[in-house]
């Protein structure tokens, strides 16, 4: 288990070592960046591997923040990247490099690309187009309307009206 911890040191060694380097004499911010990105990167791998080898969970956490944070950081630079216009920024340090300093020669001279002759190009014969045949419109047959026989309204018997016998009067 020794070995492996020396060889996985030693690498995140070096890897950290070419990411300063790159830091050093990178030509471009960009470059700078990112090799800031990959350093914090190896940061992060070596923080885990001596997590794993000392059996030692206390620095997931930072863990967790440093991968946010590099994460953020590719995302910001990668936008970054994104809105700049190399083409201008490379005419631009070359022209001030060069003996007159005078601008790029157009290359509208060069005439329109060559577009290579591909002979005619094979379209299949796909006929008229298919319309399927779907008659008359169909609607269906309801017949008569429906409506329930209710016959004669229902009126109970109630028979006649029930007079109480009273009887005849007492004198």
């Amino acid at each position: 288990m020794t070995v492996v911890a020396v060889v996985v040191t030693t690498l995140l060694a070096i890897g950290a070592g070419l990411a300063l380097l790159r830091i050093v004499r990178g030509p471009s911010v960009l470059d700078r960046i990112v090799a800031t990105d990959v350093l914090l990167a190896v940061i992060v791998m070596a923080l885990a591997t001596e997590a794993a080898f000392s059996r030692d969970a206390t620095v997931l956490p930072v863990l967790a923040v440093l991968s946010i944070l590099g994460f953020t950081g590719a995302v910001s630079v990668a936008r970054f990247a994104i809105r700049r216009n190399p083409a201008a920024d490379l005419g631009a340090s070359h022209a001030s490099s060069r003996p007159d300093a005078s601008p790029r020669p157009d290359a509208s001279h060069l005439g329109a690309p060559h577009a290579p002759d591909l002979g005619a190009s094979h379209t299949p014969d796909l006929g008229a187009p298919h319309t399927p045949d779907l008659g008359a419109p169909h609607t269906p047959d309801l017949g008569a309307p429906h409506t329930p026989d209710l016959g004669a309204p229902h009126t109970p018997d109630l028979g006649a009206p029930h007079t109480p016998d009273l009887g005849a009067p007492h004198t």
